[in-house]
């Protein structure tokens, strides 16, 4: 076997903050055979050390786009392709959105217990974990409550240090009781949910 490393800087486009450079970062060191990557929000590169005989650039690829994120020297479908794409979407599917005067009612003076999904429309990680997100809905149905809070458009999100997203909190009995922050793990919310 080779001992060989090679280095890659890839650029990336659709990252919108610097909070995606974690997300990046660990999705790409979950492949076998990477060293090191490392992300700069102000140049919107990840500079990646691999060893190319257990793993190809295309895998390094793969993982990047896995969470929502496109290599800028790639082509992609155009932009109408993917309005049409969500426009498409079953509105019916997606878990319901509540607003700052929503909140209180919804959440702090609940019977249950709450998860809140905070997140932004232009946000390619929270695109990714929203299926997530609504699979976990259909599992808790019934037992617990569980809504998206667009951090555009609100303010109550600041209230809860939410400093990156997609974000989701627990809600017992009107208090956050668990924090889950940057590509949350569907495993661990459930597990705060209790199923």
């Amino acid at each position: 076997m080779s001992s060989v490393l090679a280095t890659k800087t890839l650029p990336i486009t659709r990252m919108d903050c610097p909070t995606c450079i974690p997300v990046l970062e660990r999705e790409v060191l979950r492949l076998e055979g990477v060293e090191a990557a490392r992300g700069n929000y102000m140049t919107k590169n990840l500079r990646v050390t691999y060893h190319p005989d257990r793993v190809q650039l295309a895998e390094i690829e793969g993982a990047i786009e896995r969470v929502g994120y496109q290599i800028a020297y790639k082509k992609y479908p155009g932009v109408f392709s993917k309005l049409r794409e969500l426009f498409r979407r079953d509105e019916a599917e997606s878990v319901p959105a509540i607003s700052d005067t929503d909140f209180p009612g919804k959440v702090l003076h609940a019977s249950r217990t709450v998860a809140v999904l905070f997140t932004s429309p232009t946000c390619p990680t929270c695109r990714v974990f929203k299926p997530k997100f609504r699979e976990i809905a259909e599992k808790v149905e019934g037992k617990a409550d569980l809504y998206e809070m667009d951090i555009v458009s609100t303010e109550t999100w600041r209230n809860y240090d939410v400093l990156s997203i997609p974000s989701v909190i627990v809600f017992r009995a009107g208090e956050a009781s668990e924090s889950f922050s940057a590509m949350p793990r569907t495993e661990d919310i459930e597990a705060a949910l209790g199923i």
